[in-house]
């Protein structure tokens, strides 16, 4: 008995994918620390709210993830290990909880002494998912916002040195690479380039 299929009109009949739970449970993960992330609020309400929304954002991707666009098309989430991605989210909830710090002595220092600096690298990553976890970490901890990312290479900028040290001794990037049960190689970061001026850019 063959795959059940469904036909998307202009474009062709697709495979359907079997249900996973391991899928199910890393993706309301994900969404729910994401939500818990950008709310900043841990009571019952705005918990209940977060989870409310969880379940109508899924419900609403259901069918669109069910579908295998191409052969071996498996789902980035499916990859990763549920037992490293809980322990990840709090390590990255203590990284920003560390880096407000950094960047609200900074600002309320009368000097202000901030060097903000472009930081371009490249990084060894086991796949797409990984890279874009990787780049929305960057961006969720204070003092530093992804740019852009072509392929392999990240443009990132940085307030203080202290905010993309994480970043060039490769500590952040090894994180990501073990959500996938992958062991990360010692050069997973390299080409680092530290542009501070418009000069350097050009």
């Amino acid at each position: 008995m063959g795959r059940k299929k469904i036909n998307i009109d202009g474009v062709g009949e697709f495979p359907l994918r079997k249900w996973s739970w391991h899928g199910f449970a890393v993706q309301a993960i994900l969404l729910m620390g994401l939500w818990l992330l950008l709310s900043g609020h841990y009571d019952l309400f705005h918990i209940s709210l977060g989870i409310f929304s969880v379940f109508v954002v899924m419900s609403i991707n259901a069918r669109i993830n069910q579908i295998q666009f191409f052969h071996r098309d498996v789902p980035e989430w499916e990859r990763i290990k549920i037992v490293c991605l809980i322990r990840y989210l709090p390590w990255l909830l203590w990284k920003i909880f560390v880096a407000s710090m950094q960047v609200a002595y900074v600002v309320l220092h009368r000097r202000m002494p901030i060097h903000p600096v472009l930081l371009k690298f490249k990084v060894k990553l086991p796949n797409v998912g990984a890279q874009v976890i990787l780049g929305n970490s960057i961006t969720l901890t204070p003092g530093t916002i992804t740019i852009d990312i072509k392929g392999n290479e990240f443009l990132v900028h940085a307030l203080i040195p202290d905010s993309y040290a994480g970043l060039v001794d490769g500590t952040m990037p090894r994180r990501v690479a073990e959500l996938f049960g992958k062991s990360p190689p010692k050069d997973i970061v390299s080409d680092i380039e530290i542009i501070k001026s418009r000069e350097e850019m050009s």
